[in-house]
């Protein structure tokens, strides 16, 4: 929101041509070296010499930690920002032949300044766990097959996905199916699986 904030500031300045003067233009320079991806080191030294960056400050928004979002928003969001990925964890059997474990995992990746917007997606699922990562990365991770079925599922056939995450999301559902089916490994059953894994990780 604060970044929505001053791109819209920028924009306004743009469109009233302010930065064609020096003073304009510095300014401009400031507010874009406060948005999500800073201006680099080098390029600020190099614009230094122009003058000093002026400090523009505004009133930052009131932001609500608590949103109730639409279910509609959040299958977007979902299917912008979200991953229907897996995990896998290789061992040797009693046999001592290596196979392979699969975990399948729905994960949603924000800047930690907007964990509410994990948060609330949590609220809204009702199961899931949220990680936060020293990288400044805060993750909405869900991973137990029967909480993907029973929790994941119905939300996603009443406010389904579009574009290209529909189709990651139908081979990665279909991988949890077969497991929670099928709990016990046969050669067939494995086959199957990988061949869907392979698939998914084409996409």
């Amino acid at each position: 929101m604060i970044n929505f904030t001053y791109f819209c500031k920028i924009l306004d300045l743009i469109n009233s041509k302010v930065h064609i003067n020096l003073n304009g233009f510095l300014k401009l320079v400031s507010l874009i070296n406060k948005l999500n991806k800073p201006i680099s080191s080098s390029v600020l030294s190099n614009l230094s010499k122009l003058g000093i960056l002026p400090n523009v400050e505004f009133e930052s928004p009131i932001l609500n930690l608590n949103p109730n979002l639409n279910p509609f928003w959040i299958s977007g969001f979902i299917a912008g920002e979200g991953s229907f990925t897996y995990l896998t964890r290789s061992r040797k059997n009693y046999q001592m032949k290596i196979i392979k474990d699969y975990t399948l995992v729905m994960e949603v990746s924000q800047n930690s300044k907007d964990w509410f917007i994990l948060t609330s997606i949590q609220k809204y699922f009702q199961v899931g766990k949220i990680y936060n990562e020293t990288r400044g990365i805060t993750k909405f991770r869900l991973v137990v097959k029967e909480e993907i079925i029973n929790k994941l599922i119905p939300p996603f056939l009443n406010y389904p996905l579009e574009g290209p995450k529909l189709l990651q999301y139908s081979i990665w559902i279909k991988i949890v199916k077969m497991l929670v089916e099928e709990p016990i490994k046969t050669l067939e059953r494995d086959n199957k699986i990988y061949n869907l894994i392979k698939k998914l990780s084409n996409l």
